[in-house]
């Protein structure tokens, strides 16, 4: 028997998109392309409507017969849990990102070595899904010996009124070794993760677009000790390329770099964001957007998502110069490789 895990976002403002609806379109995928008829089994995680629904298909004689069942209910999200357009503090029952990772454990206890695909549909960022756009502040407010409030630094701690996947969820201070084994003996060989909401770092698409547009530079076989000089760097791009390298650059209206250097703060990227953190602790391939891109709805019946097409000169980029592939479904995801390192 197969399992998926399939979570479904909040739908967000300016794009509320149907992410349930996403869910019971792969599902529906899933069953449409299970000619060996297999038993298989599809949890699917709804943040919004609290609702948690296993959706089991199985062929005795070869008939295809499906059960459904409800296994939990967590609180519904409503427009009361926000501040403005920010997920606010003290709602405990709201499903969270660690209730996600908990069903991954569950099958790694119970049915180890079966689970197929664990995939997030929900807006995004580099940093990870926004089930319902929740804020780690990195700070804990804990009452002193005194009884009075202080705010106490998290560290590499989870924030209990955080809701949403971050990388460094997987880190010992939240999943403990044994958590983790399981977690990772969930996934059948053949397993993947998606992440199918965005990357699009604002600052990163645009210096990768003064990288590709610049007259020396090469689409492939640029050596790493080029020197590049830029007159066209904003100075929000000059400060996001210092806090991803050890430099100080001073001057935004001219910016004399290397290209290795400009791979590194790429690279410095990619090993921060949430995919790559998914991939090493699964050890599992996953595939999501890259650093600087957006996915965007299908068109068409049961549409899912897919990276917008005109970021080919970013796809090259990182074909290239990082050794990405991509999902198999020509969607422009990029695979995050458990062993990427480079």
């Amino acid at each position: 028997m197969k399992h998926f895990v399939l979570v479904a976002g909040c739908k967000l403002p300016p794009k509320q998109l149907p992410f349930r609806a996403y869910c019971e379109n792969r599902v529906r995928q899933h069953v449409a392309a299970n000619r060996a008829k297999e038993d298989l089994v599809f949890q699917i995680l709804d943040v919004e409507s609290g609702e948690v629904v296993v959706r089991t298909f199985t062929y005795p004689g070869g008939t295809r017969t499906e059960s459904v069942a409800a296994v939990r209910s967590f609180e519904r999200v409503t427009r009361a849990h926000y501040n403005g357009r920010l997920f606010g503090e003290g709602h405990p029952d709201v499903m969270s990102a660690t209730d996600v990772y908990a069903a991954v454990r569950s099958i790694g206890i119970r049915a180890p070595g079966t689970l197929m695909e664990l995939s997030f549909f929900s807006h995004g960022f580099a940093g990870g899904p926004v089930l319902v756009d929740s804020m780690d502040d990195g700070q804990l407010e804990e009452r002193n010996a005194q009884g009075q409030l202080e705010a106490q630094p998290l560290g590499m701690r989870r924030d209990p009124e955080d809701k949403d996947p971050r990388p460094k969820d997987f880190h010992q201070a939240n999943m403990g070794p044994e958590e983790l084994a399981a977690f990772r003996a969930a996934y059948h060989p053949d397993g993947i993760n998606w992440s199918w909401g965005c990357a699009f770092t604002p600052n990163a698409n645009e210096i990768l677009h003064h990288l590709e547009h610049h007259p020396d530079y090469r689409s492939s076989g640029l050596p790493d000790d080029k020197v590049l000089v830029f007159r066209t760097f904003t100075p929000s791009n000059l400060a996001h390329l210092n806090s991803f390298l050890p430099l100080s650059l001073p001057d935004h209206r001219k910016v004399e770099i290397t290209f290795g250097e400009l791979k590194r703060y790429i690279r410095n990227q990619i090993l921060a964001s949430y995919g790559h953190a998914l991939a090493v602790a699964s050890g599992r391939r996953t595939f999501g957007a890259l650093v600087g891109t957006y996915a965007e709805p299908d068109h068409g019946p049961r549409p899912l998502m897919h990276v917008n097409h005109n970021f080919s000169r970013h796809f090259a980029f990182y074909r290239n110069y990082f050794s990405f592939t991509f999902d198999p479904e020509r969607r422009w995801y990029g695979a995050y490789e458990p062993g990427f390192t480079q």
